[in-house]
């Protein structure tokens, strides 16, 4: 904070053995250095810019006398003009300048210093719109001045517009201040600085530390157990009174850049403000304290005093860091002698610390703000609070195992009195128990014997489509084969009446009929033969046993039976089957009746489930089931979907489990879905994925390892 530059204008002091040229001569006479920097005086100022006011022979005489030193915010001329020259005419006596002088400058402004017309220094920028202020810190530069000859010290000053000048403490922000003195006392003079801003930044960061540590210590707390609003407020309380430490830090708000430091302290000015606010928060919650009437004021206080901040420049600052702090702990004495008069546990703790933060916090503001004293009484102030909160919780946690150790012994008197009936009970709950395991091992045996016969239900009606599918499939050539056949049978009678009758054209022509007959005949008693073999070849090894098997070959020809055998039931169901099989598929180590058993129940499922949207969706719906295989990263994939009702999210999870289905009475067992997950996952080690959602579609996804 800009306190720390106070201090060190106290430890200079203002001294030095300076005299004035008799009335009429603006000339500062330096004919004496001692251990302490001097401080430039008998200024003149003039508004504008115009850079032959740097010459030596400029005639200043016009020019009003100005004090640069006192606050920027007060320096009404060059807030107006926004740029303006300084001018010192200066001599020095040869007996100051036996060792070399250096010089630092104090400002917050921007400047350039210049002596003889000779530029010097210059901090920040100055321009049009463009004025960049800058307060160097103490930055020692030689002053180059000549024995017994008067000098022309002149300074061009920008100041900023648009940002609050915040003095924090009452400190002043001196437009412009120039220090001289020779450079080893100097330099002690800036070691004793740095000193100095060491002592606060212990002090700040040890305040900062204790703050933090508490910050931490409540958020756990609140994590812990979120029904504890009061340790929400807390943590809050805490961190801003931590930010607040933070940015008051000398380390931190020892910036160059003035309206970095005018911004940290405009932070500091919430933070208390804040910090204060959620403090009383505290309070209400603890001593469960309803009304909030007092709070709303004393909020509207906070956001006045924190907006007199860009207005009110020092009494700003002090009015969010010491008067409103004040209010709210008085709004918190109010508080606790409300809840002492209730009995309620922990006022009379917090009470006296909540009066001692209110002494300390008066004694920091009345006193010199730039003391180490005064930063230290202000800092212990804001820990007042929470070491009452420290001792309250203790008393609470106290009272707390005091009443749990009461607890706990009459818990032990009733165990005593308990443990005899529970032993009592003991051989009659044993006795109960090994019933009751012997009805529950019965219900397990009738169980598996109800499972065994579902199963072997679910197994018969698989073979009954199939065994439907097949003779659909096989009936067709069979009706050609026996047509053809009587038809034959006819032609042969006609073609003997020809022959009788010496019709031998036309006997021939019977004859070629019959032979085309034949051929088709041959056809599709191959076509049946066909159909045959393939059901024998997937049924041809031993249950259980895996073989090489065409995947796309396998699906199409249960898709076929599927859709046969539901088609033989209900002679009105139309569906689209949109298939896109992969024949260049690498045949799949599988079980094929195990697979062809999975294939019917999906294809049974999707034809179950756009029948039963036929029944609301209107004529407009058209009923599609999508049969697709393919390969990715030596799997095979097999994909069935449907436009049907879908399955509810709320069931998605149930579907896979034994005797889950939501299909009416006697229409399903529930073993369909359950019998495939078993023979995809557990027999072949693959996986099934489901894509689904109510009153659209539903996909299964089929993953089999090839090998």
């Amino acid at each position: 904070m800009k306190k720390i530059y106070l201090l060190l204008i106290l430890l200079i002091g203002f001294a030095g053995n300076i005299h004035a040229q008799p009335a009429g001569s603006p000339v500062f006479y330096l004919n004496k250095l001692t251990t302490q920097d001097i401080l430039l005086s008998g200024w003149v100022f003039k508004a504008g810019d115009n850079p032959a006011w740097a010459n030596p022979a400029f005639d200043d005489r016009t020019w009003r006398a100005a004090d640069p030193g006192a606050d920027v915010t007060h320096f009404e001329v060059l807030k107006k003009a926004g740029t303006g020259w300084l001018r010192l005419h200066i001599k020095a006596d040869s007996s100051v300048l036996t060792k070399t002088l250096s010089a630092w400058v104090y400002q917050f402004t921007a400047s350039e210093i210049y002596l003889d017309g000779k530029l010097l220094k210059r901090y920040g920028t100055i321009g049009a719109g463009n004025t960049k202020a800058i307060s160097p810190g103490h930055e020692l530069f030689v002053l180059p001045l000549q024995k017994g000859r008067e000098q022309v010290i002149a300074v061009r000053l920008g100041y900023q517009p648009g940002i609050p000048y915040v003095a924090p403490n009452f400190i002043p922000m001196p437009a412009f201040s120039l220090y001289v003195n020779d450079y080893p006392a100097a330099s002690a003079n800036y070691v004793a600085y740095q000193d100095s801003v060491k002592h606060l930044i212990i002090t700040y960061m040890l305040f900062l530390g204790i703050f933090v540590f508490i910050t931490i210590i409540h958020l756990a707390y609140y994590i812990y157990d979120r029904k504890q609003k009061v340790h929400l407020y807390y943590f809050i309380f805490s961190f801003f009174i931590s930010l607040a430490c933070a940015v008051s830090i000398p380390f931190f708000n020892n910036m160059a850049d003035v309206v970095i430091q005018v911004s940290l302290d405009v932070v500091c000015c919430f933070s208390n403000v804040m910090g204060d606010i959620f403090a009383v928060l505290v309070l209400y919650l603890l001593f469960d304290y309803a009304s909030r009437i007092y709070l709303k004021i004393l909020a509207l206080a906070g956001i006045a005093s924190f907006a007199f901040v860009f207005a009110g420049g020092s009494v700003g600052f002090m009015c969010c860091v010491s008067l409103f702090p004040i209010l709210a702990m008085v709004e918190g004495v109010r508080v606790s002698i409300w809840a002492l008069l209730r009995k309620k546990r922990g006022a009379v703790v917090l009470l006296p610390f909540i009066i001692l933060c209110i002494v300390l916090n008066a004694w920091s503001a009345l006193t010199d703000q730039t003391s180490l004293l005064s930063q230290i009484v202000g800092g212990l102030s804001f820990i007042c609070l929470p070491v009452g909160m420290a001792f309250y919780l203790g008393i609470q946690n106290s009272l707390q195992n005091r009443r749990l150790a009461e607890s706990l012994v009459e818990v032990r008197l009733l165990s005593d009195q308990k443990q005899q009936i529970l032993a009592d009970q003991n051989v009659l709950l044993e006795q109960q128990v090994s019933e009751r395991t012997a009805e529950l091992h019965q219900s397990l045996t009738d169980l598996k014997q109800t499972q065994n016969q579902l199963i072997q239900s679910a197994k018969m009606a698989s073979l009954g489509e199939l065994t439907a599918g097949i003779a659909h499939e096989i009936q067709n050539p069979l009706n050609f084969v026996n047509n053809f056949s009587e038809v034959n049978r006819e032609m042969i009678s006609e073609l003997k009446e020809e022959i009788k009758g010496g019709n031998p054209e036309e006997a021939l022509a019977i004859a070629d009929d019959i032979a085309q007959n034949e051929e088709k005949i041959n056809h599709h008693g191959k076509r049946a033969d066909a159909i045959v073999k393939g059901m024998l070849q997937h049924s041809q090894t031993n249950p259980g046993q895996k073989a090489q098997v065409d995947i796309s070959a396998l699906v199409d020809e249960y898709l076929r039976l599927a859709y046969r055998s539901f088609t033989a039931k209900d002679k009105s169901f139309q569906v689209e089957l949109i298939t896109q099989f992969d024949r260049a598929l690498p045949p799949a180590m599988v079980t094929a009746q195990d697979i062809g058993r999975v294939m019917l129940n999906l294809f049974n499922n999707a034809f179950y489930a756009v029948k039963q949207k036929q029944k609301t969706a209107g004529v407009n719906y058209n009923a599609e089931v999508w049969v697709t295989t393919s390969s990715r990263d030596n799997e095979v994939v097999i994909k069935v979907k449907d436009n049907g009702i879908g399955i509810p999210d709320a069931i998605k999870d149930k579907i896979m489990q034994p005797f889950f289905t939501t299909k009416p009475t006697g229409e399903g067992t529930g073993l369909g879905l359950s019998l495939t997950y078993d023979m995809i996952v557990k027999g072949h080690g693959g996986k099934i994925e489901v894509n689904t959602k109510a009153g659209e579609f539903a996909e299964f996804i089929l993953l089999l390892p090839l090998r």
